[in-house]
This record gives structure tokens, sequence and C-alpha cells, in this order.
């Protein structure tokens, strides 16, 4: 691999020397002399055992993970992104050659610490403990987790040709290794050591709690190729569709209905879901982008290069559009849940979705007048609490349910109560739409006044001033 990657050979030079055996070894038997000096003989193959596991678990996840994210923070941090920029390394070299090549230190440990686990499982003859498991599930969520690591650093940065090392990114992957296998801990330990496990589905097939570990381990690692794939591609000027977003988030999507186990409508609902938690914080993480963003496009839809219009789009419309798109299809789908609260939670998502819509233009109408306001996220923010909170509590003191409903549909749901809705009347159920519909109008026309002023004029502008040049 070293010969067809550059970066995992630039990686090695950096990392690797013949001293890192002895001292990785010295240091991991150290840690496993711990258990014969602190525990009695009776309890010493367990203790061992688990300290053997930690170890394992530990290098692969919390130092490989440190590892990983510190070589593209040393990046920013030593001046050299820009030489990496100009090279002709392709995004999965550089994803590939740091993953493998700048956390070797750390599977070293993970090496010693699975002979350790290896070697107590046999010679001590632990039944309960499945080593291939114990190992597998350690590379996988390691290699997942590192892959996140590296896209917190990536998402710490700022603008593509200013990257800032942010040490406080180092806390993504750790929310991620505290919270993402938590729903799997207490399944994974009786898969291990229980035969008579009960059974975990997934879509219909009894996969197991060591199953479902390791359908997540995979979910995390492939997703964090992906968006490591589509950050490096924009760090490192390489045009590409808005293809893996949505994707990620549709297998997100995926993995979810089918833990749940509840059929189709259940993938729609989930998706639909995610991709409004998704479309929120990629407008918000790239909020200070917008307006280059959409002056690129633009700029390529004047000259008709539709492909690199579609290349510079922002990030959340295709994620809205989604949400949209199953939101839709979970109108129509309603039969897999229960008739009388599936009719009313489908409707909510879509309006949910239109909800968003007018807060995603409100964003990018605050984001386009950034260099006039002199914090376009502080504005935009103001905004949001007045129009989704402030005003909606305003109407409802003053006509109750049926007041919040005109003013904010969607928060108007979440104030009442199922009887308070059936009292108001059947004609009430068309309010939402009409409301909502009236407030992306008038969102999206103050937007397109921002559009005419920030982009089109910055064009007109650019224009003019190329032909007194020439």
């Amino acid at each position: 691999m070293s010969q067809r990657n550059p970066e995992f050979q630039r990686q090695l030079w950096l990392n690797w020397r013949p001293s890192l055996l002895a001292w990785s070894l010295g240091l991991s038997l150290l840690i496993l002399a711990l258990p014969f000096a602190l525990s009695s003989a009776k309890g010493l193959p367990g203790t061992l055992s688990m300290t053997a596991i930690a170890g394992l678990y530990l290098a692969a996840i919390i130092y490989g993970s440190v590892l990983a994210g510190r070589s593209l923070a040393e990046e920013a941090s030593q001046n050299t992104w820009d030489w990496q920029r100009l090279s002709v390394l392709t995004p999965w070299q550089m994803a590939w050659g740091k993953l493998l090549g700048a956390t070797l230190p750390a599977w070293l440990y993970v090496l010693w610490f699975a002979l350790a686990v290896a070697g107590v499982t046999h010679f001590w003859a632990l039944e309960p403990l499945k080593l291939q498991h114990t190992i597998g599930l350690a590379v996988i969520w390691g290699l997942g987790l590192q892959t996140w690591a590296m896209n917190s650093v990536l998402m710490s940065w700022g603008l593509r040709d200013r990257p800032i090392n942010r040490r406080r990114a180092a806390l993504l992957p750790l929310l991620i290794l505290f919270f993402a296998p938590g729903p799997f801990i207490d399944h994974v330990y009786k898969g291990m050591v229980d035969i008579d496990a009960e059974p975990v589905f997934w879509w219909g097939l009894n996969v197991g709690g060591l199953g479902l570990a390791y359908l997540a381990g995979v979910l995390v690692l492939g997703l964090g190729l992906l968006a490591l794939w589509r950050q490096l591609c924009t760090r490192l000027d390489v045009r590409t569709l808005p293809w893996a977003w949505p994707l990620g988030l549709a297998l997100t999507g995926f993995f979810a209905a089918g833990s749940l186990n509840l059929g189709i409508a259940e993938f729609f609902s989930s998706t639909a879901w995610i991709a409004l938690i998704g479309t929120a914080y990629v407008a918000l993480q790239h909020m200070d982008q917008h307006l280059r963003a959409w002056r690129q496009v633009q700029w390529s839809a004047s000259r008709q290069r539709w492909r690199e219009a579609l290349e510079a789009l922002p990030l959340w419309p295709v994620s809205l559009l989604l949400g949209f798109a199953m939101a839709l299809l979970l109108l129509f789908a309603p039969q897999s849940l229960e008739a009388a609260i599936s009719g009313k939670l489908n409707s909510f998502t879509f309006y949910l979705c239109l909800h968003l819509l007018r807060d995603c233009l409100l964003l990018t109408g605050f984001a386009l007048l950034a260099g006039r306001l002199k914090s376009p996220l502080a504005s935009f923010v103001i905004a949001w609490l007045i129009l989704n909170i402030a005003a909606p509590l305003l109407a409802y003191g003053m006509g109750g349910y049926t007041g919040a409903m005109f003013v904010q549909p969607v928060v108007a749901m979440w104030m009442s109560s199922p009887d308070g809705i059936e009292q108001a009347g059947a004609w009430l159920s068309y309010v939402p739409w009409a409301s909502l519909s009236l407030q992306i109008l008038v969102t999206l026309a103050w937007v397109i006044h921002v559009f005419r002023d920030r982009v089109l004029g910055f064009a007109r502008d650019n224009a003019a001033a190329h032909i007194r040049e020439s």
C-alpha cells in the first residue's frame, strides 16, 4: 500500500520507528502486570482479561482517535495544508493514508492487548468470552471513531482556504463514543456470555445483540468514510456532486427503521426526521459560506454550467428535499402504523418540513447579508426566537390554541391537547397549510430581494468593472 499511496508512506515515515515496537510492548506488559500485583489468585483470570479488553478498546478508540485527529490538526498548525492541496493526492488516498498510517502506534497496542486476550482466554479456558467478537468489535468501532475524529477536525476548520486548528473539535468523537454504543452494550454482553439471550430483530431478521453491534459499527465506519471523503473533496478542491450527504442520511434512516422493526413506513419517517435534523445542522454549520456558495451557483448558472452549479450548491437544500420526499411518501403509506396515530404524525412531519424550509430561507437571507450585518448568526437567532417562541406564546395568550395555530402551527401542535384540537373544529386543519405557505412566500420574497442585491448585484458590479478595465 505504501507504494500506491504516498500519504500512507509519508505517515509511516513520520510515525514508524523500530523502537516503537519495544516501547509499546513494554508499556502493554506493564499495564498487564497490574492485575498480578493488585488482585488475588482466585480473581486473577477475570481481572487480567478485563484489563486486556479495556486496553484493547482504549487503544483502538481513544488513542487511535487522538492520533487520527492530530494528523489533520498538524497540517493546519504547521502550515502544510497548502502543499497537500497542490499535490496529486486523491481524497481516498488522503483518507486511507492518514487513517491507517497516522494511527499505527495505536494499532501496535491493539495487537499486544489482542494477543493478551487470546492468551488469557486459552490458558484459563474462559468459555463465556468470545474472542473473535471482542477483537472484531474493537477494530470496527475503533476505525469508525477514528474517521469521525478526522471529520471533527475538518468540521472545525474555517473556510476551505483558511483552515484553523481548534482543539475543541475532539469533543465530537468523544460524544459519539459515549452515546452511540450505549444501546448495544447490554445486548453485546448478553450475546457473549448468555447463550439463551433474547432475540434482537433488524428488519425482521434475528441478528442478535452482536449482530446489531456489528451493523452499527459498520454504519459508523461507512458514514465516517463517506463524510471524510466528502470533506476532503472540498478541502482539496476536488469537484463532486452532492450525493454523499443524502446517501448518508438515507442509510442512517434505513438502519434506524430496521432497529425499530415497524415496516417501510418507519423507514420513511426515520429518514425524514434524520434529514430534517441534518438540514438544520448543515445550514448552521456552513452559514458563513452561503454567500460565496450562492455567488458561485449564480456564476455557473449564468454560463449554463449546470454541473458546476450543482457542485457549488449548499447542502441544506439537498437534505431538505430528501426530507420532503420522505414526508410525502409517508403520507401515502400510513398502513403499517396505527391509523389514529400515524395520520397525525405523518401530517406533522410534513408541517415540520415546511417549517424548516421557512427557517432555512430565513437563515439564507441573513447569511447573504454577511458584511453588512455585524453578526448574521446573531441576527438570525433573534429573528428565529421571535418567530418560533415569542410570537406563538403571545398569540396563544391572546387567542388560545386557534391564535397560536395562525401564527406558528408547528409550535401550536406541541402546546395543545388532543381534546383542544377536536373542539376547535375541522376547519382548523386547513390553517397550518395556509399559515406556513404564507410565511414561506413572505420569507422567499425577502430572500429574493436580498439575493438580487447581494448576488446578482455583485455579478453586475464585477461585469461593469471588467468592462471598464478592458
